[in-house]
């Protein structure tokens, strides 16, 4: 009989609410975190992982008390929007690198001329090209190597204690001030990337323009694209190492930041 009341209770409409208020703000971090943006996962893998992510954390909120049950149907509605919002927003912000580096493939494109071979990336929705997607798998490998998706889901445990379930969303002029310094910092990773292999091929430009002027007969186009291909494919190896470096020290630096901004 008891076990049988114990099976009810947790069965009961309020932890039933509780789940899904988790479970949602889950959802929303799998829709825009890296990794699971990043690769072609399927909608049901985010889903049930968000489903057994949330069973996990559902007991610790709900023991903690720092959340309001919704009165009717729909504020329910509307507290489930706001829970993938948070959610949403949490994995964006996480995101950023991601789309730094994929910002410092299509600059190093551009100027390797492999620009052209710009497609529809079916995961992103944008056109990029091999570059921009070699540069994206990386910061997702170092994402995983340096263990800063465990940091990401203890930002997102943390906002239910920043930002309780049940409350409306109120962000002050310093979570905004902070927002706005980690999207103004995708221009710098991607500069921070691109400028070492950009001032190389600029110097190449300008090789290649003084010979095209000394020697006129020759079809400078036809030896440039070859050229500045080789030349920024080896500068790409030659700084791997520089850049893997690099992007570990953005991205814990990043996921430290998120930490501050929903704690």
């Amino acid at each position: 009989m008891d076990q049988t009341y114990n099976l009810l209770n947790l069965l009961s409409a309020k932890n039933i609410v509780i789940y899904m208020l988790v479970f949602t703000r889950l959802t929303g971090l799998m829709q825009s975190a890296p990794f699971f943006s990043t690769i072609q996962a399927p909608m049901a893998t985010r889903l049930w992982f968000s489903a057994a992510v949330a069973f996990i954390l559902y007991p610790i909120v709900q023991v903690s008390k720092a959340y309001i049950m919704p009165s009717g149907m729909p504020e329910f509605i509307i507290l489930i929007a706001m829970e993938f919002f948070v959610g949403y927003l949490i994995g964006f912000s996480a995101n950023l690198v991601l789309e730094g580096a994929r910002m410092s493939g299509s600059i190093i494109s551009i100027q390797t001329g492999l620009s052209i071979s710009e497609a529809l990336d079916p995961v992103s929705g944008v056109n990029s090209n091999e570059l921009s997607r070699i540069y994206i798998y990386l910061a997702t490998l170092i994402f995983l190597m340096t263990g800063a998706y465990q940091m990401l889901f203890v930002a997102v445990f943390n906002s239910f204690s920043a930002i309780p379930m049940g409350t409306f969303i109120v962000f002050d002029s310093n979570i905004i001030h902070s927002l706005v310094q980690l999207f103004a910092q995708i221009f710098k990773i991607a500069f921070g990337i691109a400028l070492p292999i950009f001032s190389v091929l600029l110097i190449c430009d300008i090789l290649l323009g003084l010979m095209s002027k000394m020697m006129p007969q020759m079809n400078i186009y036809m030896v440039a694209l070859p050229v500045k291909i080789y030349i920024g494919l080896f500068l790409i190896l030659a700084f791997l190492s520089a850049t893997n470096v690099y992007l570990q020290g953005v991205i814990e630096n990043y996921i430290k930041a998120i930490n501050m901004i929903f704690t």
